[in-house]
């Protein structure tokens, strides 16, 4: 099981910003673990929290629960269930094509090229939120360059999940394991964000 939880909010600016999202992802990572486990904490206490190798974040008592979280402009994702995942979530905006060598495979600039350049920028985010969540669920990070991962191959040993959301949000989620991602009927809304939802743009497995 595998449930993802979002939050909208209105984006104030500099340090306030982070302050929220910080605020508001630990917010859903405390509903997911009160709803789906029963495990509820007291204002003043908090679950505690370590991190991997290259940064991942765990649950220290609760090493059974796997949880990521994700935010951009106006929008925080987490996802907790009890596989390894990855989420991410990012707001399409224009992008520098200077970046694309950076992220793209081969393959995917070439699919770049071939579309209208009116999808571009939905498609550079489409790829590069499934390598982001690919990359948080098996915990490597930034250890591995995104080049190095590519959507036109298959990925025997993770499956994918990606929808559009309203206001031109996209997310992707990611999780270690040959079991599909079931998220039609896990997908939690906070109040304000239950009008995010356009449907499945890509599942892969």
């Amino acid at each position: 099981m595998v449930r993802i939880y979002l939050e909208r909010y209105e984006a104030p600016l500099g340090k306030k910003k982070r302050e929220l999202e910080h605020e508001l992802g630990k917010k859903l990572l405390l509903i997911g673990l009160k709803d789906l486990y029963g495990i509820s904490f007291e204002s003043q206490d908090q679950p505690v929290i370590v991190k991997g190798e290259h940064g991942k974040p765990y649950l220290k008592d609760f090493p059974h629960i796997n949880y990521n979280i994700s935010h951009t402009d106006g929008l925080v994702a987490c996802g907790i269930g009890d596989r390894q995942l990855g989420i991410d979530v990012e707001k399409v905006r224009p992008f520098r094509n200077t970046i694309l060598r950076k992220v793209f495979s081969d393959a995917e600039k070439r699919h770049m090229d071939e579309i209208p350049e009116s999808e571009h920028s939905q498609y550079f985010f489409r790829v590069w939120t499934l390598k982001e969540s690919y990359l948080k669920a098996s915990g490597l990070g930034i250890t591995v360059p995104l080049t190095t991962i590519s959507f036109a191959c298959s990925f025997p040993d993770a499956s994918f999940y990606q929808t559009m959301l309203k206001g031109d949000y996209v997310l992707s989620i990611c999780t270690l394991g040959d079991e599909k991602i079931n998220p039609g009927q896990n997908l939690v809304f906070s109040a304000g964000a239950e009008s995010l939802l356009t449907g499945p743009c890509f599942q892969k497995s």
